[in-house]
């Protein structure tokens, strides 16, 4: 067992076990022990998370960002939070619950068709569609298995935080290249995010500043638009 402190100072315990005893640990209640748990069947890892109260401030100002890019972009977005995500095969309580994670574009229209035939038509959609999106705003080593599976959940990008001390960095990751995941320059799934812009706005979003965000966004475009 290894437990470590995030870079946004929230508490990480980390330990890793036989996969074949997974299915049954997997049934405990964990929640009394932390707020996120990430179980990963494949390799045994039980990753628990407690986050600090500015982990959940930028996890908080991703659906602000979110909601500015939709303003600005036209671009729909659901978010499901911290959503326990698992492929269909995996035994019941693992996967991984990201700090956010969205439904974007034609994906959150398809939702949106779901949630209009109701609550057994959106169950079935969400357990054979990962989100477009996910996000994990700390950075720690309890977490470094979570790009490979949430590529093998299907998830095509993830956004990375890493802000501790005088470091202030975003990685933006294409989770379905060939190699594995690999870093990119400005986002698949959501153009014109670059991981400056990202680093940027969330700052902005995580402490409300709105207005400004909107205006960060607007550059953002035009500079965006002016390059091609």
């Amino acid at each position: 067992m290894e437990r470590t402190i995030g870079s946004m100072g929230s508490e990480y315990t980390r330990l890793h076990l036989d996969p074949e005893a997974i299915p049954i640990v997997a049934k405990l209640d964990w929640n009394p022990i932390a707020r996120r748990v990430f179980i990963d069947p494949v390799s045994g890892l039980i990753a628990l998370t407690t986050p600090s109260p500015e982990h959940e401030r930028y996890s908080r100002g991703a659906d602000r960002f979110m909601d500015a890019m939709d303003r600005s972009l036209g671009v729909r977005a659901i978010g499901l939070g911290s959503t326990r995500w698992r492929l269909p095969g995996d035994p019941e309580n693992t996967g991984a619950e990201p700090d956010a994670c969205y439904y974007l574009g034609p994906t959150a229209d398809r939702w949106t068709d779901a949630h209009r035939r109701g609550a057994e038509a959106i169950r079935e959609f969400e357990s054979r569609t990962p989100p477009d999106l996910v996000i994990e705003v700390e950075r720690s080593h309890g977490d470094e298995d979570k790009p490979d599976f949430y590529r093998r959940l299907g998830v095509p990008e993830m956004w990375r935080l890493n802000i501790a001390g005088n470091t202030r960095e975003a990685v933006l990751l294409d989770l379905q290249t060939e190699s594995g995941p690999n870093e990119l320059t400005m986002s698949v799934v959501l153009p014109p995010a670059s991981p400056a812009f990202v680093l940027a706005a969330l700052e902005l979003a995580a402490r409300g500043r709105i207005s400004e965000l909107d205006t960060l966004i607007g550059k953002q475009i035009s500079v965006t638009e002016d390059r091609r």
